[in-house]
């Protein structure tokens, strides 16, 4: 299947200690460093997103998050998109996304694999005794299995 971001902002959610912002440099534009790393670099707001950047901020609502995420009509938006560091680019989002019934994020299997993530032992239980060693090779089908699987076990499935 081809991915399509469902835009939750998961990828986005835990980012803050990964991305800080040092200084506004300019007009929209932002001086941002990696604290692990010491790396530095400029970001800019996307112009038809930089209302949405000083309307709201979202670290009320996730603390954690890249200082960038917003959110609009519960749909995630980073406001820097076209200059996005090199690191978002390269984040692989989930093929499989597992929520509970409120739609937090439960557990994922990470986009182009067969991995399955979760710090929830019921979840790793159900996975391994109902999808580890499905003989299933057409990987659509694969997916339709696991989020019947989940599904049957009430939780609410993201393909």
């Amino acid at each position: 299947m081809v991915f399509r971001c469902q835009q939750c902002g998961e990828c986005c959610r835990y980012m803050g200690d990964i991305i800080e912002i040092e200084e506004q440099t300019g007009p929209g534009t932002y001086r941002i460093r990696f604290p692990v790393t010491g790396e530095e670099r400029t970001v800019t707001l996307d112009p038809d997103k930089a209302d949405l950047f000083s309307s709201q901020d979202s670290t009320r609502s996730h603390p954690m998050a890249c200082p960038f995420l917003r959110f609009r009509d519960k749909r995630a938006f980073c406001t820097v998109h076209a200059t996005r560091p090199g690191l978002c680019r390269q984040y692989g989002c989930f093929r499989v996304l597992i929520l509970d019934n409120s739609g937090r994020h439960l557990g994922r299997v990470r986009d182009g694999s067969r991995t399955f993530s979760s710090l929830d032992p019921a979840l790793h239980e159900l996975w391994d005794t109902e999808v580890t060693g499905t003989d299933i090779l057409d990987e659509a089908a694969w997916e339709r299995w696991v989020r019947d699987v989940f599904s049957r076990a009430g939780y609410r499935v993201v393909i």
